[in-house]
C-alpha cells in the first residue's frame, strides 16, 4: 500500500441520481425492521468514479499495490462496508450505509484483497478464507458507528491510503537471500499494520511470490548502479562510464514511481542503496 493524494471527486457523485439514492437509504434504515437490507445502491459503480480511481491509483489495488488491469477488472470496494460489518466472525448489519456513495470511502481493489477466498497464509497450516469483504475491525468496539456522523470517533484499524502513511506502519523482508524476501510485516507497536496484513491477506502466496520477483529485478538493477559508480570512481574523467552510472540509476526510477507495482517495498530498498552509494 502507498499513499495516494485524495482525487477531485467525480461529478456524478453530486448529481440528482445520487443525493436520491442516499436518501433513499437514510429513509429506509430510519423505518429499519432490524433485519432486511437495502439493495439500491448503484451509484458506486459509475463510469466517473471507476476512471478516476483507475488514474488516481495507476490500475492498481489500493491495498496490495498489484496491478489488476491485465487479469480483471477493478472492484470497487467500500472501506467501511455499506451493507453489514463482520465482528467476532458474524456479519452483523446494517453497515456504514451512509457511506455507501462518499469519496473517500470508494477504493480500487483487486479481487484477493477485495473477495473471501480461499489463501495460502504462513501462519496457518492449511489454506483458509481470507479477503477484506465484510470487515472492519476496530481498536474498541463500543465505538462503533451505527449512525451518520458517528464514524468520527472510531478507532479504525484498517490503513486508508488518503488518511494514512503505510510506510510508517509496514516494511517489507528483502536482502535474505531466502523465501522470505518479499514478506510484508507491521513495524512495531503499529496495530494498524497488523490488521491491514491480516484483513487483506497480504501475505498470501501468490502476492509474497509477485513481490519477491520485483526485489529480485530491482536489486539487479541497482547492483549495476554500484558497479558503474564504482568504474566512475576509478575512471572519474571517462564521460561514457559517468554517462552508463546516470542511464542505470535512471532505470532504478520506474521500480519506484507511484504507478508502478509494489513501489512502497521498491522506495525501501532504493532508500538503503542510496545511503549505500551517497551517504545518509
Amino acid at each position: 500500500m502507498r499513499r495516494v493524494p485524495r482525487p477531485p471527486e467525480p461529478e456524478s457523485l453530486s448529481n440528482a441520481r445520487t443525493l436520491k439514492e442516499r436518501q433513499d437509504a437514510l429513509d429506509f434504515y430510519a423505518a429499519w425492521d432490524g433485519e432486511s437490507k437495502y439493495d439500491g445502491y448503484r451509484v458506486y459503480k459509475n463510469p466517473d468514479i471507476r476512471s478516476a480511481l483507475e488514474k488516481a491509483f495507476g490500475g492498481k489495488c489500493a491495498y496490495c499495490e498489484s496491478r489488476y488491469a491485465a487479469t480483471q477488472p477493478v472492484a470497487i470496494e467500500h472501506y467501511r462496508p455499506k451493507g453489514e460489518v463482520t465482528i467476532d466472525g458474524k456479519r452483523v448489519p446494517p453497515g456504514y450505509y451512509w457511506l455507501a456513495s462518499e469519496w473517500t470511502n470508494l477504493l480500487p481493489s483487486c479481487t484477493d484483497c477485495n473477495s473471501p477466498r480461499r489463501q495460502d497464509l504462513p501462519t496457518e497450516e492449511e489454506a483458509t478464507t481470507a479477503g477484506k469483504a465484510n470487515a472492519f475491525p476496530l481498536a474498541s468496539e463500543s465505538t462503533r458507528a451505527t449512525t451518520p456522523g458517528a464514524e468520527k470517533d472510531e478507532r479504525r484499524l484498517v490503513l486508508h491510503p488518503y488518511l494514512d502513511f503505510p510506510e510508517k506502519h509496514l516494511e517489507f523482508v528483502w536482502g535474505t537471500g531466502t523465501v522470505d524476501d518479499g514478506w510484508v510485516r507491521a513495524l512495531p507497536r503499529h496495530p494498524k499494520g497488523d490488521a491491514t496484513i491480516k484483513v487483506c491477506a497480504l501475505q498470501r502466496r501468490g502476492l509474497r511470490a509477485a513481490r519477491r520477483d520485483r526485489l529480485l529485478d530491482l536489486i539487479a538493477h541497482l547492483e549495476s548502479v554500484v558497479d558503474a559508480q564504482r568504474n566512475v570512481l576509478r575512471h572519474p574523467d571517462d564521460p561514457e562510464l559517468l554517462e552508463q552510472f546516470e542511464r542505470r540509476l535512471a532505470e532504478v526510477s520506474r521500480f519506484v514511481d507511484d504507478h508502478a507495482p509494489y513501489s512502497t517495498m521498491c522506495r525501501q530498498v532504493v532508500a538503503s542503496y542510496h545511503d549505500r552509494l551517497f551517504g545518509p
